[in-house]
């Protein structure tokens, strides 16, 4: 049976595969060494951080307005710039390699 392409970030945060994340909100701070994360997964709320970024790859894709945006796939990478993460959503997709990171239910 094949993973799904969510598996990895609906395990981190102890709900149902079949869960699904949308991205509300996103953070640049610290002239993007730092990326915070707001979203929903079904009705859990989370908080993702990344700290100590030091290589981000954007791929915007204009033919989507802004707003709220469906998390499609997801990779962790590891941390301290071993690899990167990888996010891929209805309106962006971005790699970005990171020292830390955190994902916080609120």
């Amino acid at each position: 049976m094949s993973k799904s392409p969510l598996e990895a970030f609906t395990t981190l945060l102890g709900i149902p595969e079949a869960t699904s994340v949308t991205i509300q909100k996103l953070d640049v701070l610290n002239w993007g060494q730092t990326l915070v994360f707001r979203g929903t997964a079904g009705e859990q709320a989370f908080e993702l951080r990344y700290t100590d970024c030091r290589e981000l790859r954007w791929r915007v894709y204009v033919h989507e307005a802004g707003g709220n945006t469906a998390l499609v796939s997801f990779a962790a990478g590891r941390d301290q710039q071993r690899s990167p993460a990888q996010l891929l959503t209805e309106h962006f997709g971005l790699s970005v390699y990171y020292g830390g990171v955190a994902l916080t239910r609120l």
